[in-house]
């Protein structure tokens, strides 16, 4: 590491050379508030969390279990938005459900697995069930967490965390929203929440106004009507809809009151069959991400409806290629659903396919994200196969430099650069190429449980992982 002075133009000087350039991941958008100290602290993280991907290092820096709940399992788990990876967000459901927010501490390397974690807030409504969790992903706003709450009320409620001078917090209720929905993106003051069939409402939990994406009529496949939300994105203009069996793009919506709510139809549509995990993402590649329009590459572990197809299958990568043709006029603003199909598409679909895939195997999964970073990094948890596969066809379980070597019985957490300045392209020709996927991390024992939750902050490089026995599993890759 260069010896450099601790000077606020200096370590922008260091963002900008070592880190903005390579693509490394990095949090672009805190950047104007940092200190000197904070920003020096973020440049080490962003060079050691691209010395990982880029090494092979098998092992994490840290791993942090604690126990979360005790006689239930923990069915979320998010880290809190602002804490720069030390707060994070559990639901487990006992009797009644609990959202826990727990502070988790700088470990040193000889220190306890789980010494000096700490409880900060709970928030406990008596006589409901809490069916949803997602956090804000604007580190400035007010609502830091919105969660669907079913009971005497079926509602969403978007909650605030209150720091005391003290040290305790308070999750305190900024408003909640009559809908049996599930929330599904939190971005600032805009909040998507969508039904299991086709309907996306997108609102202002601060003023109330909203539009109604109203997705295909006809269900994608007519002997399977479910078609689960799965992502909401905010993309250029536009709004992309992540369903289990479909892929709609809908044009970006202007949010009135209720009364006079529009309903927007999709521009483009897709499928890919039953989707068993997804993450969409906008992909940096180097310099400043707000300088372009970015593609969006969508991340996907395919299902099969067929319980003899073989164990193995793969992640494929898939683009959606900007629309260069794509001008957005003023009159557009307030056109409402039924001529959408008519507006140009600020993305080109179908999706085209990257040509890169990881192999992966079929099995048993209570936790099937698949998390793919703006900078190409992805992590999934690697299930127990199915039947008898052959762990050792996979690059992920298969060499003796890519980690411990877990048994047939035992979940792993996998990883892979599938795009961006850290991906380290070995074949340049054409076709299709294979990712090399690797174990980043396994649990000490397999009595543990199986996992059911998890999630990832590529520009931190931090992941939580949650099981069925309520242990919360906290592994900083920096």
């Amino acid at each position: 590491m260069l010896h450099l002075s601790s000077t606020h133009v200096v370590w922008r000087d260091a963002y900008i050379s070592d880190v903005l350039s390579l693509g490394l991941p990095f949090p672009h958008n805190q950047l104007a508030d940092m200190k000197s100290a904070e920003l020096e602290r973020s440049v080490k993280r962003a060079l050691r969390i691209g010395s990982f991907w880029q090494s092979g290092r098998t092992q994490p820096t840290t791993a942090v279990d604690f126990a979360a709940s005790s006689g239930t399992g923990v069915s979320d788990v998010r880290f809190l938005p602002g804490y720069d990876g030390r707060r994070i967000a559990t639901l487990s459901k006992g009797i009644w459900s609990v959202i826990s927010c727990w502070e988790i501490p700088s470990h040193k390397t000889g220190e306890a697995s789980g010494s000096g974690v700490r409880k900060v807030a709970e928030w406990c409504p008596k006589g409901t069930i809490i069916t949803g969790l997602v956090v804000n992903s604007d580190v400035h706003s007010e609502a830091i967490i919105a969660t669907s709450v079913n009971g005497r009320r079926q509602c969403i409620q978007v909650l605030s965390l209150d720091d005391a001078e003290d040290g305790s917090s308070d999750l305190r209720s900024l408003g909640a929203i009559d809908t049996s929905m599930r929330p599904i993106t939190l971005q600032g003051d805009r909040l998507a929440y969508s039904d299991d069939s086709s309907r996306t409402i997108i609102t202002s939990w601060r003023t109330g106004a909203l539009a109604l994406l109203q997705g295909a009529d006809e269900p994608v496949d007519q002997h399977f009507q479910y078609n689960r939300c799965l992502q909401v994105v905010f993309a250029h203009k536009s709004v992309l809809v992540v369903r289990a069996r479909s892929i709609e793009l809908f044009p970006e919506p202007s949010l009135k009151p209720a009364s006079e709510c529009l309903t927007y139809r999709p521009l483009a549509f897709h499928s890919f069959g039953w989707i068993d995990g997804v993450s969409v993402n906008a992909q940096t590649h180097g310099g400043d991400p707000n300088d372009a329009l970015e593609p969006l590459s969508i991340l996907l572990r395919a299902e099969s409806d067929d319980p003899w197809m073989s164990d193995m299958h793969t992640l494929d990568l898939y683009v959606l290629e900007p629309n260069s043709a794509y001008v957005r006029t003023e009159a557009d603003e307030d056109l409402p659903g039924a001529p959408s199909h008519r507006l140009p598409s600020p993305y080109l679909f179908p999706p085209k396919h990257s040509t890169l895939s990881s192999p992966s195997v079929r099995g048993f999964l209570r936790c099937t994200d698949v998390v793919l970073g703006p900078c190409g990094t992805a992590i999934w948890i690697q299930p127990r196969p199915a039947r008898s596969a052959d762990l050792t066809t996979l690059d992920v379980h298969s060499s003796d430099t890519q980690g411990p070597r877990p048994n047939a019985e035992t979940e792993v957490l996998a990883g892979a650069v599938f795009a961006g300045s850290l991906r380290e392209e070995s074949d340049h020709g054409g076709g299709e190429k294979s990712v090399g996927a690797r174990t980043v991390y396994v649990r000490d024992s397999a009595g543990s449980g199986n996992w059911t939750a998890m999630d990832y902050v590529e520009e931190l490089g931090v992941v939580a992982l949650a099981s069925t026995q309520g242990v919360v599993t906290v592994l900083e890759f920096g």
